[in-house]
């Protein structure tokens, strides 16, 4: 079973332009519009192409959900009706797009909507340890992880790591709580932690099954070093996770502290892999998928330890369960202290314009985006909309022959006897 894409004919079904799942365009080579985030590289053409096809498998696996209407449907204009579906080329960094379609806003399982987000979110992670450092602040990056196995419940899971999060800034033994007391037992004044940016990560491994783990930007005084934190952290996350019902990480393992050069890796990569998210496309140490890896295994065919139907059903279980969790979130007063804007949600960063200041390359009928769609022409569009424009209405009408060819020979099959050409068998 391909999900609706037999494995034979898979290669024919992709868009143009796709590529293969190890051609990925490094971070440290991508190119991107400092002001929005977008990432301006051609390169990216190809990587745009992928998230499409992937998109295609969300659809078919996610049937009936608000992630399979997304970039598919026209989005509804308030006492207006539905809007007009368009292709615009911004002005700033020369990227084009489709305006006036609905878009679902979920970072979990919508590669499109997740790589426009992500990027936004990595812009906003780099700009607050730039404010950190202009404000003399240390910016620590702390990771947290729990025993797991192969049978775990992913959701039964998940829920546990809420509780014993929740542990860790709540009671006596909250980590501000536990710094408060170890630095009045020697009698100085105890540094203060400023804040913190979470993230929530996940993986797949065939040994152990799913890995959600936490990747923490910790904002503290100058005066707080590395190693109390990670004292303090893992005695807090130790008990934590025994009072939630989780394996006790034992020695060290389940929290590691690293300092601001890791903090600041983290941020600027943030989200620049295939211009997705980075907790989705970067490769696990052993063998095993990232949510989008899955998506790929669906598409391609070809893994061994990832068929298609164990594929879908994995991404299917991830989905569920991550579905109304939120991927990163901002301590409060944090985007204050660094004199960040107000925060958007998932949602309103899906829906804003990618590029204020852009033209209308062509406005498309129904019926053309739906032999668009049928095709798998959504990414080819946009590419020659961004290199070759006025080649654009040729390409949307060769999209739309076989539709016109199709609905022709429905036409003759349904005319009378006697009139006009006969009827085809």
């Amino acid at each position: 079973m391909g999900y609706g894409i037999p494995a034979d004919n898979r290669a024919a079904k992709r868009p143009l332009g796709i590529v293969t799942k190890n051609s990925a365009t490094s971070p440290d080579q991508v190119q991107f519009d400092p002001a929005t985030g977008e990432i301006t590289d051609r390169s990216t053409q190809s990587a745009r192409a992928e998230r499409w096809a992937l998109k295609s498998v969300v659809n078919k696996l996610l049937t009936g959900d608000r992630v399979s209407k997304c970039m598919v449907l026209r989005a509804p204009i308030p006492g207006r009706g539905l809007s007009q579906i368009e292709v615009h080329k911004g002005k700033t960094h020369g990227k084009a797009f489709y305006h006036g379609l609905m878009a679902c806003g979920s970072v979990w399982t919508c590669p499109v909507c997740a790589a426009k987000i992500s990027e936004r979110r990595r812009q906003e992670l780099k700009q607050a340890i730039e404010a950190a450092q202009a404000l003399d602040m240390n910016v620590y990056f702390v990771t947290l992880t729990v025993s797991h196995g192969i049978g775990d419940d992913l959701q039964e899971l998940l829920d546990k790591q809420a509780k014993a999060l929740k542990r860790l800034s709540q009671g006596k033994y909250s980590i501000r709580h536990q710094l408060k007391t170890l630095f009045e037992g020697i009698g100085e004044t105890t540094p203060e932690i400023h804040g913190y940016i979470r993230a929530f990560e996940v993986t797949h491994g065939n040994q152990n099954g799913f890995h959600p783990h936490f990747h923490i930007l910790v904002f503290t005084h100058k005066r707080l070093h590395g190693s109390i934190l990670q004292y303090v952290y893992t005695h807090a996350w130790k008990r934590a996770c025994r009072l939630a019902g989780l394996p006790e990480p034992s020695g060290e393992h389940g929290v590691t502290v690293q300092d601001g050069l890791h903090a600041a890796q983290y941020a600027s990569k943030w989200g620049l892999e295939d211009e997705m998210t980075k907790a989705h496309t970067k490769k696990t140490k052993l063998k095993g998928a990232t949510p989008w890896g899955l998506l790929r295994a669906v598409l391609d065919g070809d893994d061994p330890e990832y068929r298609p139907d164990r594929a879908g059903k994995l991404f299917q279980v991830y989905a569920k369960a991550f579905h109304g969790r939120r991927q990163l979130y901002w301590s409060n007063g944090l985007r204050a202290l660094l004199g960040l804007s107000k925060e958007l949600t998932d949602e309103e960063l899906a829906a804003k314009a990618e590029d204020e200041r852009a033209s209308v390359l062509a406005t498309l009928s129904p019926e053309q985006w739906r032999a668009i769609r049928r095709r798998g022409q959504e990414a080819h569009l946009l590419t020659v909309a961004e290199s070759a424009p006025s080649l654009l209405a040729a390409v949307i009408d060769a999209a739309c022959q076989p539709t016109r060819r199709r609905s022709e020979r429905l036409a003759r099959t349904t005319t009378p006897e006697g009139a006009g050409d006969p009827p085809i068998r």
